[in-house]
Parts: C-alpha cells; sequence; structure tokens
C-alpha cells in the first residue's frame, strides 16, 4: 500500500470545524491525504456568530512546527487565519528553511464569514513579503481589493512571481467563476460553473478550497488541475446540506 503524501494546515481553530484547521483536516482526509496541523489563532465563534479571537505569536506558531520537521516533510502547506504581516514574514522564512521543497499556499482571510474583521492594517506592503515565498495566494474579491486595491491580478502574479486564484463566490448572478493567474502565463484561466440551487452559504468555503488544493498538489496534480478539482469539491459541500456547515463525505475515490 503506498504510503499517503503529508500536507500541513497552519490555520486558526474554529470550535464548530467549518472552518480552519478542523474543517482543513477533514478535506485532506476525504482527498487521500494525512493531515498535519498548527493552530495560529482561538476563535470564540459558532458558523453564524463570531465573538473573539486569541492570536498566538509567531514564535508560538513556529514551537508547534518545529517537532512536525523532525519528523514529516509536507509537499504542501496551507496557510489560513494569521494575525500580521510580522508573523506570517517569520513563519514563512521557517517554513523555507526547513521544507524548502513544499508547496505554499497562502488563503489571506480577513473577514470571517460571521462578519467579524479580522485585518484592517494588512494592505500592499505585504507584496515584498510574500515575493517568491508564496506559490499560490487564493483571496476572495473582497480580500483581493483590499490587500491589492486595483492591481490587475495578472501583473501582481508578474510582479510577486507567483500564481493567483481569485475565488469568485462573492460575485452576483447565477455563475460561481474561479480565475487563476500564473506568472508563467499570458492569460489567466476561468474555472466556472452554476451556483447550487438555492445558493445555501456554507461556513468556510474558502478554508476548504485552498485546503483541497493543496491535497491535489500533493498527489500531483497540475496548478490548473488541483483549483478545476478543489472547485467542484466545494460545490459538493455546498450542496451538501441547506445549513450553514456542510458534510465531507462527498470525496469519490481517487
Amino acid at each position: 500500500m503506498n504510503e499517503r503524501p503529508y500536507v500541513l494546515s497552519i490555520a486558526g481553530f474554529d470550535p464548530c470545524s467549518g472552518a480552519g484547521v478542523t474543517s482543513d483536516i477533514k478535506t485532506f482526509e476525504q482527498h487521500k491525504v494525512y493531515g498535519l496541523g498548527a493552530v495560529t489563532a482561538i476563535t470564540y465563534q459558532n458558523e453564524s456568530r463570531f465573538e473573539g479571537v486569541k492570536w498566538l505569536s509567531a514564535d508560538e506558531v513556529i514551537q508547534q512546527l518545529q517537532p512536525l520537521a523532525e519528523r514529516y516533510s509536507p509537499k504542501a502547506i496551507k496557510i489560513g487565519l494569521i494575525e500580521s504581516a510580522s508573523t506570517l514574514s517569520q513563519v514563512l522564512e521557517w517554513l523555507k528553511k526547513s521544507w524548502p521543497e513544499a508547496f505554499i499556499i497562502w488563503d489571506p482571510i480577513v473577514k470571517a464569514s460571521a462578519g467579524f474583521l479580522f485585518h484592517t492594517q494588512l494592505h500592499q506592503s505585504i507584496r515584498p513579503l510574500i515575493s517568491e515565498q508564496v506559490h499560490l495566494l487564493t483571496p476572495n474579491i473582497p480580500e483581493y481589493q483590499q490587500l491589492f486595491d486595483t492591481t490587475h491580478p495578472l501583473e501582481l502574479a508578474k510582479e510577486l512571481k507567483t500564481a493567483i486564484l481569485i475565488k469568485g463566490g462573492h460575485a452576483t448572478g447565477d455563475t460561481v467563476r474561479d480565475s487563476l493567474y500564473s506568472y508563467q502565463q499570458e492569460a489567466g484561466t476561468q474555472i466556472q460553473s452554476q451556483k447550487v440551487i438555492g445558493d445555501w452559504q456554507k461556513h468556510g468555503t474558502g478554508c476548504i478550497l485552498s485546503a483541497a488544493i493543496a491535497a491535489e498538489i500533493a498527489h500531483g496534480s497540475s496548478l490548473e488541475a488541483a483549483c478545476h478539482s478543489a472547485h467542484f469539491y466545494v460545490k459538493k459541500i455546498i450542496s451538501s446540506n441547506s445549513t450553514l456547515l456542510g458534510y465531507h463525505n462527498t470525496r469519490l475515490n481517487k
């Protein structure tokens, strides 16, 4: 039997497991990778109400990662909720030294689905911190606008030497369109589907998407194929029930 590849989530802890580390682990399991986790924050929330957050420092995050580095070599690493540009920079520096071959995704969570605003200070100054340090960024449309203003995504991808997947779930209309831009290409790639009938909302879909991409990358998929597969995995989660918490029992065997 082939050993499953390791994938690491560095993200917040959500008590209802709709988002954050525990949601990522569920996504990893469905994709037949072994999920490792480190917590960046403890949140006080459920799927519809957010009461607060306790941040962990960069040192506390790295202390969780050090024992993992002694035993495991994750093929992909997903970073989610994180306190500041300084914390992100320190964690990225440590990751690059410890696991230089890992594919790194940063899902820049600015606002909780329940409405809580995590960041008002993250802005374009993060560009030099993530340039050539992150392989894929996965902001939604409002997050991209806050972080990078009106810069065209293809221009930004070339500047940062990374790839950018702009999640289209916030757009109006009957179609969901994710847009992938790579510094190695001259045009973007569109991944789209019709919205689930009833337009059911789900807590944590952004976390699930980036975790699914990481898992597919760990299995050897191309970036475009991984983003395509993750888009439709999230669609299955959304259609799994009519509540804000989706079910992760929808994955077909690989």
